[in-house]
């Protein structure tokens, strides 16, 4: 076996794995894969799975330039991986396509086919490299939802989607940031992108538990409401893996978590010992959810389709299916009506999702305020440090497309404070 086709063999496997039968990357089988690699392999792999399937959309369309014949999905998703480590990641020509070949045997695929078209495309990388995709080339079930989006937001969508996201930690207080031994850009007191890409478990303060990762789009809402009366009863109702939740618990105590998964429960568990953070978790299905006890503020991230974290969850567009939006559309409307029915007279209902899809933002808030005239929609307001990002709320709503703030990269993302007032 020569150099390197070992670690690749597995790129294909995992690759495969999430096109064809829709898993995710997390998923049990494909972390067993990764795992039984070493540190430096796992690097290189994680480096390639993630941009062969942010630039799968390229890589497709350079292989539609050089054969025009339709070819199987095992040779696609081979010279998928390919493409992306010559043209987009600048990887060793021969190593790349000697390993391909060797690979296309075992997978019994005409490896002079994939050896010739590699080859070719190796000439050509550097032309190859500024190729184009359009907002025609994404998925169906995209392009459908997407549908009311002006031609600027579209093509705003296209330069962003498939960049790198970038690192933003959030500190438990401000003396934690100003003592932090990185360097990083500040986005609010407590808050700032890591300026220097590194894996965070080596910067000797993570250990400490002084800080999390949380994306800036996820942490912005409740850097904009007080929470420093402990007296106000909180609750996460799907807490894992935390962010949300460690900005609470870093400011009030009086907070309760919960989580119907046991998996993500382990995750958040995990999270608050290294916070050293201790308070009350609950593994329920929200909706089932007895009425007897109210809260002042309840926080809903719903599940959604997860659009917005495209950058660091590539694998959304590069799996043969799409999300089930009626499913999940329907799950977010009887979330917000359960938050309604267990929050107190006053109380603010907190519904975010990492979404911009109409139908998982403005459609749902607008339907429950329709059909629930003893709530309102209250006004997004900016604390004094937050307002150079004002061009992020519009019309009360967080809501915001794949972006850049300061020159680093943040999540799509959809957030709204409803007020129950009688």
């Amino acid at each position: 076996m020569i150099k390197g086709e070992k670690v690749r063999f597995d790129i294909y496997n995992i690759l495969y794995c999430v096109h064809k039968f829709n898993k995710k990357l997390n998923h049990q089988s494909i972390q067993k894969i990764i795992n039984k690699h070493k540190i430096e392999d796992v690097s290189l792999l994680n480096n390639v799975i993630l941009n062969s399937m942010r630039f799968h959309l390229h890589s497709s369309k350079i292989i539609n330039k050089y054969i025009k014949k339709k070819i199987k999905e095992k040779e696609k998703i081979l010279l998928i991986s390919a493409i992306t480590q010559i043209v987009f990641l600048d990887f060793k020509d021969y190593a790349v396509i000697n390993c391909s070949v060797e690979i296309a045997k075992k997978l019994k695929i005409y490896h002079g086919f994939i050896n010739a078209l590699l080859k070719n495309i190796s000439r050509d990388k550097k032309k190859l490299k500024n190729i184009n995709i359009n907002f025609e080339d994404l998925p169906l079930w995209f392009k459908n939802e997407t549908d009311s989006l002006s031609t600027y937001k579209k093509n705003f969508f296209l330069k962003n989607f498939n960049k790198e996201p970038s690192l933003h930690l959030v500190f438990k207080n401000k003396g934690h940031l100003e003592n932090f031994e990185e360097k990083l850009i500040r986005t609010s007191q407590v808050s700032g992108f890591l300026i220097s890409k590194k894996n965070i478990e080596s910067i000797k303060s993570f250990s400490k538990g002084y800080w999390w990762v949380q994306d800036f789009s996820s942490s912005f809402p409740l850097q904009n409401i007080n929470l420093k009366n402990n007296k106000v009863k909180i609750l996460d109702a799907c807490a894992a893996p935390g962010g949300k939740s460690f900005q609470v618990l870093s400011n009030n105590q009086n907070l309760v978590l919960n989580d119907r998964s046991k998996s993500r429960i382990k995750i958040l568990k995990s999270n608050l010992n290294r916070l050293s953070f201790n308070p009350k978790i609950l593994n329920m299905d929200f909706i089932k959810f007895k009425e007897n006890k109210k809260y002042d503020l309840i926080i809903i991230d719903a599940p959604c389709s997860s659009v917005g974290t495209i950058r660091k969850n590539p694998e959304i567009f590069f799996k043969t299916n799409g999300p089930n939006l009626e499913e999940l559309c329907d799950l977010q409307t009887r979330m917000i009506i359960k938050a309604s029915s267990i929050l107190k007279l006053n109380g603010l209902l907190l519904y975010m999702v990492c979404s911009f899809l109409k139908k998982e933002t403005e459609d749902q808030i607008e339907s429950f305020l329709t059909n629930h005239t003893n709530f309102e929609l209250c006004k997004f307001n900016l604390f004094d440090q937050n307002i150079k990002y004002a061009k992020l709320v519009k019309n009360n709503f967080f809501l915001t497309l794949p972006n850049t703030i300061l020159n680093y990269n943040i999540d799509g993302y959809f957030a709204a404070f409803l007020k129950k007032i009688k």
